[in-house]
């Protein structure tokens, strides 16, 4: 039986790879980002991540959003050109 622990999951699904890359923060950001991880026991790459999947989430859902509406608008549209 294995005695290591299991990585905490972000309910990313991770790949097999991941992708390094570099972002430039102010300072601020930096020091509020530390801060966020420290009090969550966490990494910052984890909380960074993280945010990441929730502003894609709401992107997602907002385009949704907007297609519906888009969708709705042209359904109406055809209806009252058919009237």
């Amino acid at each position: 039986m294995s005695t290591k622990k299991p990585k905490k999951s972000l309910g990313l699904g991770r790949e097999h790879k991941d992708i390094t890359c570099a972002v430039r923060l102010p300072q601020t950001l930096y020091n509020q980002l530390c801060e966020v991880a420290k009090t969550e026991n966490s990494s910052i790459s984890d909380v960074i991540r993280s945010s990441l999947v929730s502003r894609i989430d709401l992107f997602c859902d907002q385009k949704m959003e907007r297609e519906l509406k888009a969708a709705k608008l042209e359904a109406e549209l055809r209806k009252l050109r058919q009237a």
